[in-house]
């Protein structure tokens, strides 16, 4: 199908866009409003309690034997948290009737909603997600709007399922053309790009955009304004039916049992030796990027243990070590110094970054909370690499070892900055008025 270059009608549909793009929460549209709303009540009237079962099943078998009293304690919820994620996506997946969706986050309440946990497989809480609907037969525009200063890293991939997220195609921040009053529009449709800037040829295997918008510094940076109009006539069209969204919700948690039960906690996760993280590695499926590389770890630490770990960021533009649940969930991210990226963390003389994960404070301005948790798991992520980075001359690395809390000093570089209480106070605080930012009103 031959679609139009940017013309006066494109034009106008891009107006239409920009008259509603900058607002001072860029994720408090109208559109997330309705969506939140329509999940809540699907999820009030639908409880998939056979494939719940199920998906606890399969967690189970891919953490393995024992489960300890304090994993099990956590399953409930984390599969409550799969299942309205399976939710959120099937919601938005009317290529007709686009809108752009914030996803994969924790649970929140705004617009007199309380909105329930729809994390799944390594949330990143510096992250904001959020998914367009697209189909090749139809032209779309994007139109959004750089804050300054915006997101550390930011990526627009179309992908070919919301559950595997294989990558089919994608644009880079870097190669993003943004206009000097800070607005930038991508179109996305079947033509090559010839040239053309800021375009994403669409394929039939396509059939989401998946934004993914990473603050470094919550206390400052904002996500863009993102806004999605169809160009194409949509009359005619009825929207998805209700019946046709909770289809596709069970064949969203159907898969979501193989690709993150299966696949990212036992495959990448509990494959490996306890207490250690392998090798950084790139993939484009299970939620990774060809542009991403990935290292993957699951921990039991006694109460005064310690994983120490060294971060090489090589030719990333942005890193982050984040700890999350035996189940693959992050627990308390904006009141718990659950992550920190490159932009937060103290940096090591020699430019590697040093963390330090414990149940107890050990004092260490890069201190990773596992809140009270003994067993956890771990997926570090470095963006913003060229596709074949990790056998490059300056490839990312990490290097850890599980040490005793009285052993830190003779281990940690002797640069390494150390809080007092009042500063790791201030530090907690910074961090929890950033992250609520993301729910202003």
């Amino acid at each position: 199908m031959k679609h139009f270059p940017i013309t006066c009608k494109v034009l106008a549909v891009v107006m239409a866009c920009a008259s509603a793009v900058i607002a001072d929460n860029p994720l408090a549209t109208p559109d997330q409003k309705e969506l939140d709303a329509l999940a809540i009540e699907l999820n009030q009237n639908y409880d998939f309690v056979v494939l719940k079962a199920e998906a606890k099943v399969a967690y189970q078998t891919a953490h393995g034997l024992p489960i300890s009293d304090e994993a099990a304690s956590r399953l409930d919820a984390a599969i409550d948290e799969l299942a309205f994620s399976a939710l959120q996506k099937a919601i938005n997946t009317d290529p007709y009737y686009p809108k752009a969706y914030w996803v994969d986050a924790g649970p929140r309440s705004w617009f007199g909603l309380d909105v329930p946990g729809g994390r799944y497989s390594y949330d990143n809480p510096d992250c904001i997600y959020r998914t367009i609907p697209i189909d090749d037969s139809l032209s779309y525009v994007i139109q959004g709007y750089r804050h300054t200063p915006g997101p550390t890293d930011v990526t627009f991939s179309l992908i070919s399922d919301p559950n595997s997220q294989n990558t089919v195609a994608h644009l880079s921040g870097s190669d993003l053309v943004i206009e000097d009053d800070g607005s930038y529009t991508i179109t996305i449709n079947s033509s090559s790009a010839d040239g053309a800037k800021n375009h994403i040829q669409s394929t039939s295997s396509g059939t989401q955009l998946f934004v993914r918008n990473n603050l470094g510094d919550w206390q400052t940076e904002k996500p863009d304004n993102i806004s999605v109009v169809l160009v194409d006539d949509a009359s005619g069209q009825d929207p998805i039916s209700e019946a046709k969204i909770i289809s596709t919700a069970r064949w969203n948690l159907q898969e979501s049992i193989v690709d993150y039960g299966v696949g990212a906690l036992g495959i990448k996760t509990t494959i490996n030796k306890l207490n250690t993280l392998n090798a950084p590695t790139q993939s484009s499926t299970l939620g990774t990027l060809t542009s991403q590389a990935s290292s993957f770890g699951h921990f039991k630490l006694g109460d005064q243990e310690a994983l120490v770990a060294t971060i090489t960021q090589g030719d990333a533009d942005y890193f982050v070590f984040p700890w999350t649940d035996p189940w693959m969930i992050t627990t308390e991210p904006g009141n718990s110094q659950v992550s920190l990226n490159n932009i937060q963390a103290s940096v090591n003389d020699n430019g590697t970054y040093t963390f330090v994960v414990s149940l107890e404070d050990p004092g260490v301005y890069n201190w990773i909370n596992t809140t009270g948790l003994t067993e956890g798991t771990a997926m570090v992520r470095w963006q913003g690499l060229s596709d074949d980075a990790t056998s490059s001359s300056n490839p990312p690395a990490i290097v850890a070892q599980v040490a005793q809390l009285s052993e830190l000093k003779s281990i940690l570089p002797s640069e390494t900055r150390f809080v007092t209480t009042e500063e790791r106070s201030q530090q907690l605080s910074d961090r929890r008025s950033g992250y609520n930012q993301r729910t202003a009103t």
